[in-house]
């Protein structure tokens, strides 16, 4: 969750994306998956840093916990001010 510079080939037709950089999304995206569970679990920020040693993270801070999870409060928003007028709804 760091900044990374790279030196990119160009290429005459697409793009170019290195596979390191398509793992390193997708383990970051578990990260964040794992960090948000855990915050809606109610798992306090200092256990959070405890399970990222035990996931081999140095360290995580609080900043970076809060920034993790402010994708929820939006989810959260919608999920509340969403329309129940419709006529049926497949499990209720």
């Amino acid at each position: 969750m760091g900044t990374i510079y790279l030196m990119v080939p160009k290429v005459r037709h697409g793009g170019y994306i290195p596979f390191f950089v398509t793992e390193r999304k997708r383990s970051e995206a578990a990260l964040v998956q794992v960090v948000q569970e855990a915050f809606v679990q109610g798992v306090s920020t200092r256990k959070m840093e405890k399970l990222a040693k035990s996931l081999g993270i140095e360290s995580l801070s609080c900043s970076q916990v809060s920034e993790m999870t402010k994708g929820l409060n939006e989810q959260v928003k919608a999920f509340r001010s969403r329309s129940l007028s419709q006529s049926s709804y497949p499990i209720l």
